[in-house]
């Protein structure tokens, strides 16, 4: 049996299936290298807490060759869970249907609304997007995006104007985590420096107290998959419950949306 962590997330999540996707959040600031490798982990983290993920990946477009996001909203299908009873992840390009739903109109709860139209299912929706889409799509919610930092050279500076833009643009709170990365050991150079430079900044800056989660890839395997699942439970607590409009006696939507709602 695997080893889930035992804190009031599970416990929540032991109680019922939720009754429409949560929504979570992942910042792509610049640093592929390090956020597409987390963003594998998280999934298959989710996966093991027995949820269904589905990745809306906004760095790359929709296509004829590589349709998602876009194709889903034209056409008006929904997507629903696979036929396999076990949990399963995949990704869909998602920057052109992003920048639809962005078009849809002035309140964001409308765009999250026709996003929830779209997945029938009942798992967990990974938003990979740039802060341009989550101050557009998320201001002032509880959802709390992650926000991860490298020994990348640039990932001092990307992650920073990423921290500014989501406090001050759209009121949201991330979580910061620090992926640490064995064999750099340089207080310059390592995650844990730009980790300690970041918070320095934030607090000289920003007025504001970062708070940073550490995991370290190189221990154990086991152990590694337990703090991921820990990281994934932390997410849900503040993910966002995109609710299914409820119908008229008329056959018409009539929304039942609370607008940026919690998942518990």
């Amino acid at each position: 049996m695997r080893d889930v962590p035992m804190n009031q997330a599970v416990g929540l999540l032991g109680l019922a299936a939720p009754e429409a996707p949560q929504l979570l959040a992942v910042v792509a600031h610049g640093d592929a290298r390090s956020e597409q490798p987390l963003l594998w982990q998280l999934s298959s983290a989710l996966t093991e807490l027995g949820f269904g993920v589905t990745v809306l990946d906004a760095t790359v477009n929709e296509s004829d060759q590589n349709p998602g996001l876009q194709q889903m909203l034209d056409y008006e299908f929904g997507h629903g869970p696979e036929g396999d009873d076990s949990p399963s992840w995949n990704v869909l390009p998602a920057a052109l249907g992003l920048q639809s739903l962005c078009r849809l109109g002035a309140r964001p709860v409308q765009s999250l609304e026709r996003l929830g139209q779209t997945f029938q299912t009942n798992g967990v929706i990974v938003l990979y997007a740039g802060v341009d889409y989550l101050v557009k799509l998320l201001p002032d919610s509880d959802i709390r995006p992650l926000l991860s930092v490298s020994s990348g050279k640039s990932s001092l500076l990307t992650s920073y104007l990423a921290l500014k833009r989501l406090l001050r643009k759209a009121r949201l709170q991330p979580t910061i985590l620090n992926m640490m990365e064995p064999g750099k050991e340089g207080p310059g150079t390592s995650a844990a420096g730009v980790a300690h430079a970041l918070g320095e900044c934030a607090k000289n800056f920003l007025a504001y107290e970062v708070t940073t989660i550490r995991i370290d890839p190189s221990q154990a395997e086991s152990q590694f998959n337990i703090e991921m699942r820990h990281l994934a439970t932390r997410l849900l607590e503040n993910a966002l419950d995109l609710k299914k409009p409820a119908r008229n006696h008329r056959g018409a939507e009539a929304s039942g949306y609370r607008e940026l709602s919690r998942s518990h």
